[in-house]
């Protein structure tokens, strides 16, 4: 008997580190396979390409997915997109992977929820280290993650047809074109697709919901503190940024062809490696450089965004439902790495971004006096005002373009937009305790995401609160990708409807350990003043 015992304990304990297969799925490239979880409760197809991309199709979109014969093992995830994380250039130029989650007993069809991960547009990638799946699952959802193009490989736009920009998107368009042509085989239901995203992830989404490209192919949408219509989701001169990077390895030269050629024969750590942020500037921009921009049409090649995203969103209104919000303490993340010389950089510059227009420099330094007043009052910019400025980035950044693209997308579209402020800070604000802002209130920029996903690095004991929490977040937001409501009835967790805002009238759900609905803004002092700034001087024009 004991003998018996330790046969059937010793296979258990084998089983957790052998890959048990998951059964075979078949999609328009073939047959694969790949793994069940170590819990037993989730089939993990990992790393299938969605897109092909080499040297040949560089800065441009990407070529269909590969196909195969044989059953291909969809059991690694660990393939990023080159980038240079500081601490290592890592990824490989062939790195268009996605990541299919499926809970193993719930009943079929079931909604899918795809993730686009951020990272500035340069770091990041749809691995499970950062993206468990189990939160959401618990949720009878299955969860795609996957990874596209970033830094200059992803958004060199130069203007001619080797390079027209945007590559990164055209990757993330493939993978949600993948998810709508094949994700019937894994058991989702193709007509309930909503996307997901954070920060530049976030700001993807409401880009590609700008240029018209998904209608048909998502049906809802969860932007989480990013927007289409931030000055930092666009590049305003795609040219200079080419031509700046280059400078640092002794190239001086502006033309675009030349750029070109010069960056195509580079290898792709060797372009991970270039700048990825510019010097500080008189305009209070992110210091961000690889971002999407304004693409000139070419004959044979598929252009997504050709205007400014204000402009596009009222030439394409859309019929997809939306969550838009953004944390209450965005701007901690950015004072957190602002150094004394950057901080008194800011003192006597425009406090506005590139994203306004001025006919006179007198009428922009005019307006810029209302802002410091606004915010610093009679004070210079200082460390001492390190709180002050964190309000500015918070408003500037994030809070301002969100409440802006919300009333932008309430006025032309029939589809509800539902809006929220995260305020809540837990054990789980992995990024407010890392930069050290322990002692104060609030939700940093990204401290939403350990309670939507199980994050691997993140491998703590959840207490009771974070616990509810988390219950709160993937409810809401699996609700919503089921119903398209995320509040269709009141429970335990979620005692609260969530009400959408409509036209003329933006309403809040205000996300902490009580939950409350709010009809005014967050922030309305700085809401009116910014409102009025960007009624009046806000860049339309090409």
């Amino acid at each position: 008997m004991r003998t018996s015992k330790n046969i059937v304990l010793f296979t258990l304990i084998v089983m957790n580190f052998v890959d048990q297969p998951t059964p075979e799925v078949t999609i328009e490239q073939g047959t694969l396979s790949g793994r069940i979880s170590a819990n037993g409760l989730v089939f993990e197809y990992l790393g299938i390409p969605y897109a092909t991309t080499n040297q040949s199709s560089r800065f441009k979109e990407p070529f269909p997915p590969p196909k195969w014969e044989g059953v291909f093992r969809a059991t690694d995830d660990s393939t990023a997109c080159p980038q240079d994380n500081f601490l290592v250039i890592r990824g490989t130029e062939d790195c268009l992977k996605i990541n299919v989650f499926v809970p193993v007993y719930a009943e079929r069809p079931l909604p899918v929820m795809v993730f686009v991960h951020g990272g500035a547009f340069f770091l990041g990638d749809g691995g499970k280290v950062f993206y468990g799946p189990q939160f959401l699952l618990n949720h009878d959802v299955i969860l795609v993650t996957f990874n596209y193009r970033l830094g200059i490989l992803g958004f060199l736009c130069l203007g001619i047809k080797e390079a027209p920009g945007n590559a990164g998107l055209k990757d993330q368009l493939a993978a949600l074109r993948w998810v709508k042509r094949n994700i019937e085989a894994f058991g989702g239901d193709s007509n309930r697709i909503t996307v997901f995203g954070v920060s530049a992830g976030a700001a993807s989404i409401s880009l590609l919901i700008a240029s018209g490209k998904v209608d048909g192919i998502i049906h809802r949408a969860i932007i989480q503190s990013g927007s289409a219509v931030a000055h930092w989701s666009i590049t305003r001169k795609p040219v200079w940024v080419a031509s700046y990077v280059l400078k640092s390895l002794g190239h001086d030269t502006k033309d675009p062809h030349e750029l070109y050629n010069i960056l195509s024969k580079m290898s792709s750590r060797e372009l991970a490696a270039l700048p990825h942020e510019k010097p500080l500037e008189p305009y209070l921009d992110t210091q961000l450089i690889h971002l999407p921009c304004i693409e000139k049409p070419f004959p044979g090649t598929e252009s997504l965004i050709t205007d400014y995203p204000f402009n596009l969103f009222k030439k394409n209104p859309t019929n997809i439902s939306i969550i838009h919000g953004t944390n209450s303490e965005e701007g901690l993340f950015f004072v957190a790495y602002d150094e004394e010389e950057g901080i008194k950089h800011r003192d006597g510059k425009f406090l506005m971004a590139t994203d306004l227009e001025f006919e006179t420099c007198e009428e922009a330094v005019n307006v810029s006096k209302v802002i410091h007043k606004f915010y610093f009052g009679d004070k210079r910019i200082n460390t001492e005002s390190i709180m002050e400025l964190s309000e500015l980035y918070k408003h500037i950044h994030f809070e301002m373009p969100s409440i802006i693209e919300s009333e932008i997308i309430s006025e032309v579209s029939s589809a509800p937009v539902y809006n929220y402020y995260f305020k809540y800070f837990g054990k789980r604000n992995y990024l407010k305790l890392s930069l050290g802002f322990d002692d104060s209130e609030g939700a940093c920029h990204g401290d939403e995401l350990l309670y939507i996903f199980d994050a691997m690095f993140w491998p703590f004991k959840i207490d009771d609160e974070d616990k509810l929490m988390i219950e709160r977040m993937t409810g809401m937001w699996t609700n919503f990708a089921k119903y398209g409501d995320p509040t269709p009835e009141k429970t335990e967790s979620l005692p609260i409807k969530w009400y959408p805002s409509s036209k003329g009238k933006i309403k809040f759900l205000h996300i902490d350990k009580n939950m409350s609905m709010e009809n005014d803004m967050p922030s309305p002092e700085a809401y009116r003043m910014w409102k009025d700034i960007y009624t009046k001087y806000y860049r339309t024009k090409l």
